[in-house]
C-alpha cells in the first residue's frame, strides 16, 4: 500500500496548469477529468506492488533483528522513530506548446497569400473602366440597376469617384440581408444624382451598356442561365421589328426594357422570376 505520509500532489494549483492543459488537449478531457486522471497515475506510480511491499516489510525486520543484542527480542524493544518520507519533488511543467492560431476574419493562412501569376502574360491592350460601386454592390445582391451606370457617361463619373484616397473615405454602417451589420464607403451606399432610367436613354447608349452589363452581372455570379437570358434579352431587343420605325420603335422598345427589367427584379425577390430573353409582343404592343 501507498504510505500515509505520501499524499498526491493537488494537480489544481497553478503549477501545474501546463500539465494539466497537455493532457486535457492529448486526450480531450475536461480540466476536472485531467486532474483526476493525474491523481490516478500518480497513485499507479508510487504504490507498490503487494509481494515487494511485504518482502520490504520482512527484510527491514530481520535487518532490525540483526541489531538487537544477543538473546535480546525484538518486541522488547521500542521501535526506532519512523521517519516520514522524503517529500515527492513537484513534476517539472512541460514546456508551453504554442497552439496555431486560426486566421482572424478577412485574412488567408500565410502559405495561402503567395501571390502566383503566369509569367508569359501581359497586361491586356485595353483596360476596361470600373463601374461604380454603387451599381456592382446592387448586382451583388441581385437588386435592379439602371444600364446607365454602364454607359460611357456612367462609367467616366465612376472613375472620378475612385480618384479619392482610402483615408479620406466616409464610413458608413447599414444591416444587410438576415440582420448582418456591414461596414462600407459611404460614397457606394447612394444613387448618383445623374443616372437615369432605361427609357431615359438613347438606343445607342442603351446597347453600349449592354456588354458591360452582362459582363458585371456574370462577375456578380448570377449564373449562366441568367447571364444568357439577358444577352437574348438585348439582342431580340435590338434586332426587334420596331427598330424600322426609326426613334419611336426605339422609344417603344426603350420603355418596355424599362419597366420589364425593373418587374424581373421584382418577381425575383417573390421567387416567381421567368425567361426575360423572350419579348412579350402583347406587353410591347401595349406600350407602343
Amino acid at each position: 500500500m501507498m504510505d500515509q505520509g505520501q499524499h498526491p500532489p493537488d494537480f489544481s494549483t497553478p503549477g501545474f496548469t501546463g500539465l494539466v492543459d497537455l493532457v486535457m488537449t492529448d486526450g480531450g478531457l475536461s480540466r476536472e477529468k485531467a486532474i483526476e486522471a493525474l491523481t490516478q497515475r500518480w497513485a499507479e506510480t508510487h504504490t507498490p506492488p503487494a509481494d515487494q511491499a511485504i518482502n520490504g516489510a520482512n527484510a527491514q525486520a530481520n535487518g532490525m533483528q540483526q541489531l538487537l543484542p544477543q538473546g535480546a527480542r525484538a518486541e522488547d524493544q521500542e521501535p526506532p522513530p519512523q521517519q516520514p518520507p522524503p517529500p515527492h519533488p513537484a513534476p517539472p511543467n512541460p514546456p508551453h506548446k504554442a497552439l496555431p492560431q486560426p486566421p482572424t476574419e478577412g485574412t488567408l493562412p500565410r502559405d495561402e497569400c503567395i501571390i502566383t501569376f503566369n509569367q508569359t502574360a501581359k497586361v491586356a491592350s485595353t483596360l476596361q473602366t470600373r463601374p461604380s460601386d454603387y451599381a456592382l454592390k446592387r448586382l451583388e445582391t441581385f437588386k435592379h440597376v439602371p444600364l446607365w451606370y454602364f454607359t460611357w457617361e456612367g462609367l467616366q463619373e465612376a472613375s472620378q469617384t475612385v480618384r479619392q484616397s482610402d483615408e479620406n473615405k466616409t464610413l458608413a454602417i447599414t444591416q444587410a440581408a438576415e440582420g448582418n451589420i456591414t461596414v462600407q464607403a459611404a460614397n457606394s451606399l447612394h444613387a448618383s444624382k445623374n443616372a437615369k432610367l432605361d427609357h431615359q436613354l438613347s438606343f445607342t447608349d442603351f446597347m453600349y451598356a449592354k456588354n458591360r452589363f452582362l459582363t458585371a452581372i456574370e462577375n456578380a455570379k448570377w449564373g449562366n442561365e441568367a447571364v444568357d437570358a439577358f444577352n437574348w434579352f438585348f439582342h431580340n431587343l435590338d434586332n426587334h421589328p420596331l427598330q424600322d420605325k426609326g426613334v419611336c420603335g426605339e422609344c417603344a422598345l426603350l420603355l418596355y426594357a424599362s419597366r420589364v427589367c425593373q418587374d424581373w427584379h421584382d418577381k425575383l425577390t417573390q421567387k416567381k422570376a421567368y425567361n426575360i430573353g423572350t419579348i412579350n409582343e402583347d406587353l410591347l404592343a401595349k406600350i407602343e
